[in-house]
């Protein structure tokens, strides 16, 4: 769907526009989350593990990151785009250097007895973050070549982004528990493994790379308040902007609750929203093999509010 509706566009034109608009507020509520609890994590979770000195700044960083943020998306898209898959790349290119290094000193190793339960949670991580792979449907709009281009471009990156995954998770049965365990895995490797430097490099492009994520829902979440209301783009960066900056000043209460407080609504929100979307993919498209995908699809979406429900009960 070429339209910054993204996800909601597509709800829309199989099932209406009153299941789009409820599909699109919660979409909105479940990356709006995402943003200050994200920016929370980096500062208390992500920097100080690689960056001990960084913990004297950290309630001045989680004021001025969200507001350099809000200073950057009011910045030419098409720039801005560019950097920030500039960094997804050399995300790509750092992680497949630090699996040459895992290989080098651990080899290919496969976990002895890995256990259906750890698998099945370590796949079900590894398959979240394809979830933001909806997020340049939001753009689509704007992108030269519409439709089939943003089709394509989705295609060859979740397939690269996922083959350097699979490539990069053999030799991890071989590294040390304390290392996998640790608050920073990929930096802890890379210190044990190569030194200072990767590690800093390798801490770096976590840091950033997350918050080039928290940039890019800012920008989709934008253009999808854009297409629920038809306000002028700039106003609806000013919307957001207000009460990301005031809650994230809020976190400076309690870090540590403010995340895990937002973290499982926001999980919650985001299932339900891809649920929505494949139980209405039968609607808009009538064949047997969509059935199926929307039977796996909303299977897993299911599975996964499940786990989470679950998981909150028993805490």
């Amino acid at each position: 769907m070429v339209s910054g509706g993204g996800l909601s566009a597509f709800v829309e034109a199989a099932a209406g526009r009153p299941a789009a608009v409820a599909h699109a507020w919660i979409w909105a509520f479940a990356y709006f989350l995402y943003l200050p609890y994200t920016i929370t994590f980096v500062v208390y979770e992500a920097l100080p593990p690689v960056f001990p000195g960084v913990h004297a700044y950290r309630p001045a960083l989680e004021l001025v990151i969200p507001a350099l943020i809000v200073a950057l998306v009011f910045l030419p898209v098409r720039p801005l785009l560019v950097a920030l898959g500039a960094l997804g790349v050399a995300q790509v290119i750092a992680l497949l250097v630090l699996a040459g290094v895992l290989y080098r000193h651990v080899g290919a190793h496969v976990a002895s007895h890995p256990g259906l339960d750890a698998t099945g949670r370590a796949t079900g991580g590894a398959a979240l973050l394809f979830v933001c792979a909806s997020l340049p449907l939001y753009f689509g709009a704007e992108v030269r070549g519409g439709a089939a281009a943003v089709r394509r471009t989705v295609a060859v990156a979740v397939a690269v982004v996922g083959a350097a995954f699979l490539v990069s998770a053999i030799p991890l049965g071989g590294v040390p528990r304390e290392l996998l365990g640790s608050a920073v895995p990929a930096a802890a490797m890379a210190r044990a493994y190569a030194g200072r430097s990767l590690e800093i490099a390798v801490g770096l492009l976590t840091a950033g790379g997350t918050l080039a994520l928290v940039v890019a829902e800012y920008l989709a979440l934008a253009r999808l308040l854009r297409w629920l209301n038809g306000v002028p783009l700039r106003t609806s960066y000013a919307w957001i902007a207000v009460p990301f900056l005031g809650l994230d000043a809020i976190s400076l209460v309690s870090p540590g609750r403010f995340y895990d407080d937002l973290l499982k609504p926001s999980l919650g929100a985001l299932f339900v929203s891809q649920l929505a979307v494949f139980l209405v993919f039968p609607l808009w498209r009538r064949s047997v093999p969509a059935l199926v995908a929307a039977a796996v699809g909303s299977g897993l979406a299911a599975w996964g509010l499940y786990t989470l429900v679950a998981g909150s009960t028993a805490t």
